[in-house]
């Protein structure tokens, strides 16, 4: 048994959560306020939130940290574990477990410390990535390895799928090390500081394709946008999300980067290098659909000039 305080808000955390829950322990759940989601802006509880309240465990919300500290003082954990949390830990928190305070990160740290490992990994087409087990400090990301396991990075891996088998993974790395060791406070090794990369968010209109990059890079661009924010691309004056697509080793025929060709239900787009077969898109305003549903009756049976 232990007396574990676990804190985090998205998906990622909650999967995480509800594989490392033990029925045994005493948890109190950390996340961060419910916030307005949808067209409508209807306050909704994060994932995590959801998770821990249909179990009826305590659950604190803090809009600042300093507000719980008194709660969590008295709740004297053992163990602080954190996942996706998206802040930075205060000094007083971090000295506050007997156990100490460890997160569960989804990348090989030193490389792609920050808040968006996974998708930067899949951008950047890395083609290993894994969870990492660190003892927590006062930079982002930069403290002691206690544990890690890699995984391979399919050639189909969105962020969604990668973040699902990520998080199943730092289940299993938990769960060892805990079973390792015990209730006490985990050894780790120190980072290579020379070997870090930074993984910041997606500004707002990242997720624009440049069709003069090659087909494998965008590939994996849309891949690393996929579900949230969304690759996507102009047509005249309307914004197309790009869902799904593979490159081709194929030559571009003489067109200009992101002309595309209807074939079948798909679109061949040329690019810098090779093209892009594009099977499934999202036009603003309108359903998911192939590339040939929304074709019929648009103009440009000889092709469409995507920028």
């Amino acid at each position: 048994m232990a007396r574990l305080v676990l804190m985090g808000t998205p998906e990622y955390a909650r999967r995480i959560f509800a594989g490392v829950w033990d029925p045994s322990d005493e948890i109190l759940v950390v996340t961060k306020p419910d916030a307005p989601q949808g067209r409508r802006r209807v306050s909704t509880p994060s994932a995590v939130a959801d998770w821990a309240q249909s179990l009826g465990l305590s659950v604190l919300k803090p809009t600042k940290m300093v507000e719980i500290r008194p709660a969590l003082e008295a709740f004297s954990p053992d163990w602080i574990l954190t996942a996706a949390f998206g802040r930075i830990l205060p000094a007083w928190l971090l000295a506050l477990p007997r156990c100490g305070a460890y997160n569960l990160h989804a990348s090989l740290l030193p490389r792609w410390r920050g808040p968006n490992p996974i998708a930067w990994a899949i951008k950047s087409g890395d083609a290993i990535t894994g969870v990492t087990l660190m003892q927590m400090d006062a930079g982002v990301d930069t403290g002691p390895i206690v544990e890690q396991k890699a995984t391979a990075i399919d050639p189909e891996d969105t962020t969604g799928t990668l973040t699902g088998k990520l998080a199943d993974l730092a289940v299993l790395v938990w769960r060892e090390v805990r079973a390792r060791h015990g209730v006490v406070r985990f050894d780790g090794r120190p980072q290579d500081d020379a070997k870090a990369t930074y993984a910041p968010k997606f500004s707002r209109d990242a997720g624009r394709i440049a069709w003069g990059d090659a087909a494998r890079a965008i590939d994996a661009h849309v891949r690393s946008m996929t579900p949230e924010p969304g690759a996507y691309t102009m047509l005249r004056d309307q914004r197309v999300k790009i869902l799904q697509a593979s490159p081709e080793p194929a030559p571009t025929a003489g067109q200009p980067p992101g002309f595309a060709t209807l074939a079948g239900e798909d679109w061949r787009v040329t690019t810098g290098e090779g093209m892009l077969r594009v099977r499934r898109i999202q036009p603003e305003g309108r359903r998911p659909m192939t590339p040939g549903e929304f074709a019929r009756g648009q103009r440009g049976d000889g092709g469409w000039q995507l920028t």
